[in-house]
């Protein structure tokens, strides 16, 4: 039994190199969260902006 268990945290310790992937994966996504978090907040309080993309003013 201790053995297996052994075996199991050695296996799982194992230094990954694929993480500079997932790193610049997440990295992307959240810039992309960001700048939609932007861009709905300036079309929502900017009127310039909101008559740009709409073609009507902001009520």
């Amino acid at each position: 039994m201790n053995q297996n268990f052994q075996a199991i945290v050695e296996e799982t310790t194992e230094v990954n190199p694929s993480n500079d992937p997932t790193f610049l994966l997440g990295g992307a996504l959240i810039f992309f969260n960001v700048f939609i978090m932007l861009f709905v907040g300036f079309y929502w309080m900017n009127p310039v902006m909101h008559e740009f993309i709409s073609g009507r003013p902001l009520l």
